[in-house]
């Protein structure tokens, strides 16, 4: 039986073993180094994301902001994570309407975030060095990561009573943006919330376009017979925990002694602030324009159809009383609720409105009365708040970091 001469296979195996071993070698690779790649950009935007938070923390101060940026990330540094650049510590303006970060900031907008971006580049002289990847002739890699800590003081007003608040009547309430031009009710937003630590009642037929939030625990009591309340109804998970006010700054320096006289009908030239008792008082329907700058009263008492007017950036402290009724007027002609702001240290505010108002009332230790039917540009806050009558609030948005008293959180929103 003949037998037939079979091809020499001698070295096949060899040649299919290195083709075998360069496949094994090119998953090895992929898996290792997917995994560490991974791992990189994992490790990458946690540090991201804890320099950004800490940053925002101390907006809008941006020296203060930096330092927290740059400290956080080296605590964070790792033999993967690298330094924070001064030039990767961008501040801008976060909208929350639109949610895009906008640096520079635009102009009369404040700096409340900050983008924080952590590079292992080429470019950059510290790319990611690969175990196996120069197998598949590959040595390094790039990996970024971009975090934006946002600082939010729009959480819950704007109208708040920090212990309670109660609502009567027909009260309406919404939101917009000063900065974007006056107000309109055909873009009117839905920030007109309630907000309190403690109990809310609503009443009468109001319209809320925000939320009622009370306190942790309290209770939200709906009684009116016409509500429309567009946005949640429930409680706060943390307490506001709102500053007091400090009128120290405003006590040692003030334009008091500066103030002209005014004259009311019937009636002789008057100094409207009395020295002696630290009060500022306009009666018999006087009119009288108080010049832009810091004032520091003890009662603050505007009656008999006077009128104040406010021709730009003014801040009034009150150690007592706010006493606005009998048909008195406050004119701010500029339109911007960030051009008055009332602080009080205690005592008790009486306002009843019978014009536009623009302006901001910070009053954490005084219980505030609003009664009347005129519209409120701005933002409000009392110990307690009571709301009576057909009054009107609408939150000017741009107060959200301007007014540093609100309560602050910060968040990553990208």
């Amino acid at each position: 039986m003949n037998r037939k001469n079979r091809p020499q296979r001698r070295g096949n195996v060899v040649v299919l073993s290195a083709f075998l071993m360069m496949a094994l070698m090119a998953m090895v690779a992929f898996a290792v180094d997917i995994g560490y790649i991974a791992e990189a950009h994992t490790q990458l935007q946690r540090s991201a994301d804890a320099s950004a938070l800490a940053a925002a923390c101390k907006l809008p101060n941006l020296a203060q902001a930096t330092l927290a940026a740059t400290g956080v990330a080296n605590e964070n540094k790792t033999s993967i994570t690298p330094a924070l650049k001064s030039s990767d510590i961008v501040f801008g303006f976060w909208n929350r309407r639109t949610s895009t970060f906008t640096s520079p900031k635009p102009v009369g907008r404040p700096y409340n975030a900050v983008k924080i971006t952590l590079r292992r580049t080429a470019a950059n002289g510290n790319a990611l060095g690969l175990f196996f990847g120069r197998v598949l002739g590959r040595n390094t890699t790039d990996v970024i990561e971009t975090a934006i800590g946002f600082g939010d003081r729009g959480l819950c007003g704007p109208f708040i009573g920090i212990e309670g608040a109660t609502v009567s009547g027909g009260l309406t309430t919404d939101s917009y943006d000063s900065y974007n031009g006056l107000y309109s009710s055909s873009s009117a937003g839905d920030l007109g919330s309630l907000c309190s630590d403690g109990d809310i009642t609503v009443g009468g037929n109001a319209d809320i376009n925000g939320d009622v939030r009370a306190g942790e625990g309290d209770d939200v009591t709906l009684n009116g017979s016409s509500l429309d309340i567009s946005g949640q109804i429930g409680n706060r998970a943390t307490d506001l925990n709102l500053p007091p006010v400090d009128a120290s700054a405003a006590a040692a320096n003030n334009l008091n002694g500066s103030l002209p006289s005014y004259k009311p009908p019937m009636s002789g030239w008057i100094k409207p602030y009395n020295q002696g008792t630290g009060d500022f008082t306009l009666l018999g329907g006087a009119p009288y324009t108080l010049p832009p700058g810091t004032y520091y009263f003890h009662d603050m008492k505007l009656v008999g159809g006077s009128v104040l007017t406010i021709t730009g950036k003014t801040s009034i402290y009150l150690t007592g009383n706010l006493d606005r009724q009998g048909g008195a007027l406050v004119v701010n002609t500029t339109n911007q609720a960030g051009n008055l702001s009332i602080f009080m240290t205690g005592g008790t505010a009486q306002i009843s409105s019978d014009n536009d108002f623009y302006g901001v009332i910070y009053a954490p230790n005084t219980p505030i009365t609003y009664s009347g039917s005129a519209d409120y540009y701005g933002a409000m806050v009392g110990k307690t708040l009571t709301i009576m009558g057909d009054a009107v609030g609408h939150y000017d948005e741009s107060l959200d970091v301007n007014m540093g008293a609100y309560s602050y959180r910060v968040m990553i929103v990208d």
